[in-house]
């Protein structure tokens, strides 16, 4: 998978740069070993709704799509052998290749990961007044899959898109663009960064389901995913991978607790 976009993280010491917002907590949050730490829990959780949680009547087990993208792929390049673990495992491997290629101190500072949790809460905020304004506030939690019956299943769901469809639609393809639009066609950063979100946004749309039952396009929903696309994207490029995980996976979480107090 391709390197992450550019981000502040590339300061040479990031610890020492600046006040306590724009310095230590900043750089800090952007660190693979504090991102692995956050998002550990979601990762455990998702994985054990796997195994307990989302099966169907016939007992096949049911993930997200984006998940199941992951498995696919590897499944195409022969790669077979870790089941449905195989993304939660890509996504940790890939976090302490990250720590280890950075060369940077395997110390958690706990401080930062309460911090990180408050920070994702916060932007979970404007994603709830986008839904709220456009009537999309009960929006399906992954694309092609209909809601489950409970509670429990329907909050694992949300937990594992907003992992693995960041895992895709942020790192991956925006890091992807950046690479193939600086490198192969010597673009500027402010360019490149401008593409790639629309890329990002665009793709994120397109991976919801954005049509009614008659097939045709739902404007609203199409607009709520094309700008919710948006911003995840600018909130990876400013803050990492783990607040736009952690904020996406908090936002299903919100959606599905609106939901059911909306059902009772």
């Amino acid at each position: 998978m391709a390197k992450p976009a550019r981000s502040s993280l590339d300061s040479p010491n990031p610890a020492a740069v600046g006040p306590f917002w724009t310095g230590p907590y900043w750089y800090r949050s952007q660190r693979p070993l504090e991102i692995l730490v956050l998002l550990a829990p979601l990762i455990v959780v998702y994985e054990l709704g796997l195994l307990v949680i989302l099966q169907q009547r016939d007992g096949v087990l049911v993930t997200n799509l984006a998940h199941k993208y992951i498995i696919d792929l590897f499944s195409a390049m022969g790669i077979t052998g870790f089941g449905l673990a195989l993304p939660g495992l890509l996504l940790v491997i890939l976090l302490l290749v990250w720590q280890v290629l950075s060369r940077y101190p395997w110390i958690i500072h706990w401080g930062t990961i309460g911090l990180m949790w408050i920070e994702s809460l916060i932007l979970v905020i404007p994603i709830i007044v986008l839904a709220a304004l456009l009537h999309s506030s009960v929006t399906p939690l992954a694309a092609g899959v209909p809601l489950r019956e409970t509670v429990a299943e329907r909050m694992a769901m949300g937990i594992g898109a907003g992992l693995y469809e960041e895992l895709i639609f942020r790192w991956a393809i925006i890091a992807t663009v950046h690479s193939l639009l600086v490198d192969g066609f010597g673009m500027s950063h402010r360019t490149t960064v401008f593409f790639a979100v629309v890329i990002s946004a665009v793709a994120f749309m397109l991976y919801h389901p954005i049509h009614g039952p008659d097939g045709g396009l739902l404007p609203g929903l199409a607009l709520f995913y094309l700008a919710s696309g948006s911003y995840f994207s600018m909130v990876y490029i400013l803050r990492g991978f783990g607040i736009v995980a952690a904020t996406h996976a908090l936002y299903d979480v919100f959606v599905v607790l609106l939901a059911s107090s909306i059902a009772e």
